[in-house]
């Protein structure tokens, strides 16, 4: 008798567990869960590349085999499925597969996707192999950037500019459609991105709600939407405007904004130079890829209380979007010495945290270590 109740104690603690933390319908309901478990002192783990859109078997996750553990976050990005880069073939294979993915995880888990975009840049038409669409290399051979066109975000809100999104720069510029200026071609992506946002509905045609992060690391200068192609008042108009033409386009979708600088801020008011404001913000993250370094430690913890102050009087969800291992010397300690020293401080509270990369476990304790990060009980997954 003592062992069918305890065994009815436990069926039913995670029950209401799982009841709870995903039991999410729509945007509204996701900004409470993630307000109510980062008021808790507990955090969404979320994973980028959990499932591979580019890989044959879509759903197969390599996190998953590594941990054996599935998220009720997971990041995706709509890069593969927009712009006119890609031929048109392969962008919908991509964007079958991620609303495939996107229904399936909700079918099955009530999981929902966080998503980046990286687009490309309209006047340059490369890919990683020579240089990523979105970023901006004016010394790079063979690119011909024209540098006439550097604050390409001005042109696209003051419907300005010239003949942009020729295509592939590998296929000379044989893309069968062109655009007469950046506006026309960056409300055409923005169509595209809404026409797949369209698409996440459940069985019964309800929206799957999603988390979209727009325009990130912006106080940089590597992507053109940067401190560098853009003015403060014009990143906080693009961003806005962005937000404007995905709700235009799919009216009855429902999204979780987030704002996300990078890590390259010291002060508050260097953090939120570019925050277009609490009517088009949800949460408001950053990304840090120094988290790991032992040296520079304290000022990753430092930034992660003051988006968490930041947060907390904007009435808002804090998190980090984008962070990994990148030290070698803390590859076996990275969740435990770091991560985790950043999560239990007593002056952070971050609704979510995302890792980039799914990586490589070349050790034990390298698996050790992540499996006992994802058994804390202020990780929620």
């Amino acid at each position: 008798m003592k062992k069918a109740f305890l065994l009815f104690l436990f069926v039913i603690t995670n029950v209401v567990s799982f009841a709870q933390w995903n039991n999410w319908t729509d945007a509204n309901s996701v900004k409470r869960n993630l307000l109510l478990a980062q008021s808790k002192g507990k955090t969404y783990f979320s994973q980028y590349h959990l499932y591979n859109v580019r890989e044959k078997d879509i759903f197969s996750s390599k996190f998953k085999k590594q941990t054996g553990e599935s998220l009720y976050i997971y990041g995706l990005d709509f890069y593969y499925s927009t712009g006119t880069y890609f031929r048109p073939s392969y962008k919908s294979k991509m964007r079958n597969n991620i609303i495939a993915i996107v229904k399936k995880q909700w079918r099955e888990r009530r999981a929902i996707p966080s998503f980046s975009w990286h687009l490309e840049n309209p006047y340059v038409t490369s890919d990683f192999g020579v240089s990523m669409g979105c970023r901006f290399h004016t010394k790079r051979k063979g690119i011909n950037y024209p540098k006439k066109h550097v604050y390409v975000i001005n042109e696209i809100l003051n419907n300005k500019g010239e003949r942009c999104g020729m295509g592939r720069y590998k296929d000379d510029h044989t893309n069968n459609v062109s655009y007469p200026n950046p506006r026309k071609w960056f409300i055409d992506q923005c169509k595209e991105v809404a026409s797949i946002i369209n698409e996440f509905v459940d069985d019964n045609g309800k929206p799957i709600p999603i988390i979209f992060r727009l325009w990130h690391e912006c106080e940089n200068s590597w992507q053109w939407w940067g401190s560098g192609m853009v003015s403060v008042s014009d990143y906080k108009k693009f961003f806005i405007y962005t937000e404007k033409l995905i709700k235009k386009y799919a009216p009855k979708s429902q999204i979780v904004w987030a704002y996300c600088p990078n890590r390259d801020w010291n002060t508050e008011q260097e953090f939120m130079l570019r925050y277009p404001g609490d009517d088009y913000v949800d949460i408001i993250g950053y990304d840090d890829y120094k988290l790991s370094d032992p040296y520079k430690f304290a000022k990753s913890r430092e930034k992660a209380r003051i988006v968490s102050s930041v947060a907390e009087r904007h009435k808002k969800i804090a998190g980090i979007f984008e962070t990994a291992n990148t030290c070698k010397k803390t590859n076996n300690v990275f969740f435990k010495n770091y991560l985790s020293k950043i999560l239990l401080d007593k002056q952070v509270r971050l609704g979510i945290v995302q890792i980039w990369g799914v990586g490589e476990f070349n050790h034990q304790s390298q698996y050790e270590d992540r499996k006992q990060f994802l058994n804390q009980p202020y990780i929620i997954k």
